[in-house]
């Protein structure tokens, strides 16, 4: 008989069921615990001993992980008015690498550097899209303008001279030093804002035009060192000439524009800037008046040469006869030398006014004017008398600018002949002369 074989099969099966199900109850048990804890809210920290419990700092963000904010790449030192300047910043960890999760708000200030004043600017992030100036006047920055750890800000400055540009941040781990920047104004685009001393004869015979206006660039900055471009088209052809924009006074820029035709053929005159925009005219000049055709004559040149001359002697003699012995009255004055005249007159009664009052603003010395009321053109008076070196302008306190006549050294005293007149006094001296010799021989007897 064959021996007897214990029997495993049963208690198996049953120990392998007993694992299963206890495999179960393990994992069932895992899921219930972590659900609870991820529901539950974490308890306070009761301030557990360094090593036990849990860490006392709790979860790291990961945009905290960043210890310093630098400039990214070379720091822009000048840029010229209207003009595109990009700023960057990188956030780095402690190893000097960046942290391309960091992307925390913050926000920037665009200041004069001089007083601290909100200097006109615009913003612009790469990342984002324009900002908007808050009422503080500085630029909110989201935390969506980083990108990968780096903000890049494109700045178009609207104010000539020196901006200083900040990016703060109260979450920021270091705060970025100022950045220092030196704007140049818009010597391309240019405005002509105000003139005095035109003289527009382009419709006259010498179809000239001459004038001072004052230039600032669209942002109203000062333009020394621009140019200005007269040009003069005739359809068919165009001549350009340069004019310089220079310091005049009161801390303004300004040009003469002069311009004299210098063909028969007429065209437009205008005043362009580095841009190519027109900023005066375009002016029209016309054409030269043609010479009036040669009338036709049968009498021989110098037939025509003695009846000329017969003409002129008969109405040479009866000048004589009317107006012989007796002084011929001034010429009546044109229209160009009436405008001089008011204009030598007007100056000189600035120059003595403020000789006599001191130093006055422009309204003060409207309102001693004598006779009143004030001409029109006393501001253009005292402009050409402040530009000539006369006039001194000054301004105290914000106030209105004060005239007062400028210093001169003594200078030694010049005389000038006027041989034309001269010339004119003798001939009057001999003719009275000879006047009297003819009076005293009429009185004598005959030898």
């Amino acid at each position: 008989m064959a021996p007897a074989r214990p029997r495993f099969d049963g208690s198996r099966g049953a120990a392998l069921l007993l694992g299963v199900l206890g495999v179960a109850l393990a994992v069932a048990l895992v899921s219930t615990l972590a659900s609870t804890s991820a529901s539950s809210p974490a308890p306070p920290n009761t301030g557990s001993p360094a090593g036990v419990g849990p860490s006392p700092v709790g979860p790291v963000a990961p945009e905290t992980t960043a210890t310093s904010i630098v400039p990214l790449g070379p720091v822009p030192t000048e840029v010229e008015a209207g003009g595109t300047t990009v700023f960057a910043w990188e956030a780095l960890d402690a190893q000097g690498v960046r942290v391309p999760t960091f992307a925390v708000p913050g926000e920037l200030s665009v200041s004069e550097s001089g007083n601290g004043s909100t200097a006109l600017a615009w913003v612009n992030a790469s990342a984002y899209g324009p900002l908007v100036r808050a009422s503080n006047g500085t630029f909110p920055v989201p935390a969506v303008a980083w990108s990968g750890g780096v903000l890049k800000l494109s700045i178009v400055l609207g104010v000539a001279g020196a901006v200083t540009v900040r990016l703060n941040g109260s979450l920021f781990p270091t705060l970025p030093g100022p950045a220092a920047l030196t704007v140049l104004p818009d010597a391309d685009h240019l405005v002509l804002y105000r003139s005095w001393d035109v003289h527009n004869d382009l419709q006259m015979s010498n179809r000239s035009y001459s004038g001072f206006w004052f230039v600032h660039d669209r942002f109203g900055d000062p333009t020394p060192g621009a140019s200005l471009y007269v040009e003069f088209s005739t359809g068919s052809s165009e001549n350009a000439s340069v004019v310089p924009v220079l310091w005049t006074t009161g801390g303004a820029t300004g040009a003469w524009v002069n311009y004299s035709a210098g063909g028969a053929a007429g065209g437009t005159l205008s005043v362009v800037d580095g841009a190519g925009a027109v900023v005066l005219g375009p002016l029209t000049v016309p054409a030269a008046p043609a010479a009036p055709p040669a009338s036709s004559s049968s009498l021989a040149p110098l037939a025509l040469l003695g009846v000329a001359l017969l003409g002129v002697g008969g109405v040479g003699g009866i000048g004589v006869l009317l107006y012989g012995g007796r002084p011929r009255p001034a010429p009546a004055p044109t229209g160009e030398e009436e405008e001089l005249r008011r204009l030598a007159e007007g100056r000189a009664t600035v120059v003595e006014l403020l000789r006599r009052a001191g130093p006055l603003p422009l309204g003060e010395i409207e309102a001693r004017w004598e006779p009143p009321p004030a001409p029109p053109a006393l501001a253009d008076w005292v402009a050409s008398l402040v530009t000539d070196g006369t006039l001194t302008a000054t301004l105290e306190g914000g106030g209105p600018a004060r005239f007062a006549l400028a210093e001169r050294p003594a200078e030694k005293p010049q005389v000038t002949l006027d041989e034309e007149a001269l010339e004119r006094g003798l001939a009057r001296r001999d003719a009275a002369v000879a006047r009297e010799d003819e009076g005293e021989g009429a009185g004598k007897p005959a030898p």
